[in-house]
């Protein structure tokens, strides 16, 4: 069968999966917006735009669904997805909506009611295939909105974990929790501040970093820059981001909101336990249950405190969740997974 994918943007761990997956299985694939090409190499694959222009991407999306047999569709509510939705009425192509949303009900009245008609309309229809960044809630979205359950698939969301591993324990001065990511309002950093200073504030011998970049660095350096166990490291990529995995002890990522969070991939690769909120979409498949760390409630200081508490005084815990953290990305949730998935969508749909 013929697959074709058209993708969000060349992020950095949609080109490591491309390359791990996607050009190994023969699928092709465009994207919607160039992002920066900047971790692209010469394969002109990785640099195929979908057009801008009405009547030039109608065309291209025509011309998709007559050479192939299934389209891959990262999202659901853009103008490219609903233009292929429209298109498919002719061609009848099976049509697998990439997802990391997890399910979450609007408040708003009205903007209950469209999101539930527009869902139910687009997940009504027989070509439609559901493939969920996670096993739970992620799952649940299409379920709710009245897809069938055999039409729909995991497609786990992955990183490269070859790239954080490590051989051995790097040796630094003093006990490090890390976060990284936005520094923005839906990461919550305020309560992982609060924590640490409730918990460690007379402690010279523990160290938070944070690691990026956002419009609320500039308050929070104000706040706690005099703080000398609280580090800013700024923007790292590469090789240099990789270095702050592997001189930190524990990963924290407090976000009140989170589709997923890749980060925390990286972070358990990198033989990082973890702690979570509990709106963090990756906390079901990658921590829950796994022993890889804990899951906090997003708005209670004094749990995530007592979280970080327990992984900085108790050695044993600490290295046993690491171990496993390693494990179930080496182990488990990679590219092979990725691969299995793939396929088994793909199977489905030839039988």
């Amino acid at each position: 069968m013929k697959i074709f994918a058209i993708l969000h943007e060349p992020a950095s761990y949609t080109i490591d999966r491309n390359r791990a997956v996607y050009d190994v299985m023969g699928v092709r694939y465009a994207y919607m917006h160039s992002g920066s090409f900047a971790a692209a190499d010469g394969n002109n694959s990785e640099r195929e735009l979908m057009p801008v222009s009405f009547f030039a991407l109608v065309r291209r999306l025509k011309t998709i669904m007559r050479e192939n047999d299934i389209v891959i569709m990262n999202g659901y509510s853009n103008r490219v997805f609903i233009l292929l939705f429209i298109l498919n009425i002719f061609y009848g192509r099976a049509v697998g909506i990439d997802s990391d949303t997890p399910l979450e009900i609007p408040s708003n009245l009205i903007k209950r009611l469209v999101k539930s008609v527009y869902l139910r309309i687009v997940f009504g229809n027989k070509h439609l295939y559901g493939l969920a960044g996670g096993n739970d809630s992620h799952k649940n979205l299409f379920r709710h909105y009245g897809l069938p359950e055999k039409h729909i698939f995991l497609m786990p969301m992955m990183v490269d974990n070859e790239k954080y591993y490590r051989t051995e324990k790097s040796q630094h001065d003093c006990f490090t929790f890390l976060y990284v990511g936005r520094v923005v309002e839906c990461k919550n950093l305020q309560i992982l501040f609060d924590a640490f200073v409730k918990q460690f504030a007379e402690n010279d011998n523990v160290r938070l970093t944070i690691v990026g970049d956002g419009n609320l660095l500039p308050i929070y350096k104000q706040k706690y820059g005099n703080n000398t166990n609280i580090c800013f490291a700024g923007k790292r990529h590469g090789a240099a981001l990789i270095a702050q995995y592997h001189n930190a002890d524990v990963f924290i990522l407090p976000s009140s909101y989170e589709p997923w969070g890749l980060v925390v991939n990286e972070a358990m690769s990198s033989g990082l336990p973890v702690i979570v909120s509990d709106r963090v979409g990756a906390a079901f498949d990658l921590v829950e249950g796994h022993n890889t760390g804990f899951v906090f409630r997003h708005d209670n200081v004094n749990d995530l405190a007592e979280k970080m508490r327990m992984l900085q005084e108790n050695d044993g815990l600490r290295q046993k969740m690491a171990e496993n953290a390693y494990r179930r990305m080496h182990d488990y949730w990679n590219y092979e997974l990725y691969t299995r998935c793939l396929k088994e969508f793909i199977d489905y749909v030839a039988n």
